[in-house]
């Protein structure tokens, strides 16, 4: 699991979800797009949307302002190409696959477990997807 930042909230993300972790790449803005689009980036030559997670989630909006450590998540999708903005990247931590068997079964793009005792949130990317 990846423990990531978003809007000064501490999430957990599930490694194979996630396809790469970058460095921020220019972005353009796409007018008139929804709240969610944060702007599109040329990825490896790849046309990847780049979304804020907490606009479509009940997690806190990102900040939206670059600094050293912001990263894009790349998601892993066979057919879109989408990344999430993150302020920060905090660590990769264990947890029990019990745990998170018990945390998927709500179907929604968030859920809760207890990692070493502390209530946390779990972001579904594929759940996520389904709702930008």
């Amino acid at each position: 699991m990846l423990l990531v930042g978003i809007g000064g909230k501490q999430v957990f993300v599930r490694s194979s979800e996630i396809k790469e972790i970058l460095r921020p790449k220019p972005l353009t803005p796409v007018p008139m797009g929804p709240d969610h689009m944060i702007g599109l980036a040329n990825i490896h030559g790849q046309i990847v949307c780049v979304i804020d997670a907490g606009s479509v989630t009940s997690l806190p909006p990102c900040h939206k302002k670059v600094t050293p450590h912001t990263r894009f998540l790349l998601l892993r999708h066979a057919v879109m190409h989408v990344g999430i903005w993150v302020d920060e990247v905090s660590k990769i931590q264990q947890v029990d696959h019990s745990l998170l068997a018990i945390a998927d079964n709500n179907g929604e793009s968030i859920s809760h477990i207890e990692v070493e005792g502390v209530r946390s949130e779990l972001l579904h990317c594929n759940a996520l997807l389904h709702e930008v």
